[in-house]
């Protein structure tokens, strides 16, 4: 049996051809697109609802904590050094702090701003060279900030933060 290729699709060349054919599952109906994507959407919505970590188009990890915004900061530096990265830079600005810090493979930008002066967001952008990121180290990092300002991260390294009723 022989199959003839319209002239138009011969016009296309090879890579064009291609890529209808690649594109071809998602033009099946309004649910095929949506249902493809399942699988990579689907675990990424329930990392972040588990643990009240929002993350952005931007990709970057963030959550508000009720918590003054120096609690919340020394809180991600213990934590950090209880995952054995280094902080490498803090800058303190009007009402938020900077703090990066590095591992083998990550640039990790942590930003710490005052809503109000018991209210501070925390952002957490890993970045792997200039497009990637990677975040489950920044839900973690959120996670492990969280658990020093609750006073369930300590060990015998680190000792309680300061918070609000101290």
């Amino acid at each position: 049996m022989r199959v003839s290729i319209s002239p138009s699709l011969k016009r296309m060349g090879a890579p064009g051809r291609v890529l209808l054919l690649a594109l071809l599952p998602f033009l099946a109906g309004c649910a095929a697109a949506p249902v493809a994507l399942l699988p990579i959407a689907l675990p990424a919505l329930i990392a972040g609802a588990g643990s009240g970590v929002s993350y952005t188009f931007t990709n970057i990890a963030y959550k508000t904590m009720t918590y003054p915004m120096e609690d919340v900061a020394v809180a991600s530096v213990r934590a950090m050094d209880k995952m054995s990265m280094e902080t490498v830079e803090r800058r303190d600005e009007d009402s938020m702090i900077v703090i990066k810090t590095r591992t083998r493979k990550l640039t990790i930008y942590i930003t710490v701003e005052a809503m109000t002066p018991t209210l501070t967001k925390i952002e957490v952008n890993a970045k792997k060279l200039w497009i990637f990121k990677d975040k489950t180290t920044a839900f973690e990092i959120i996670l492990q900030t969280e658990r020093f300002l609750l006073g369930v991260g300590m060990d015998e390294r680190h000792e309680g933060v300061r918070t609000q009723e101290q």
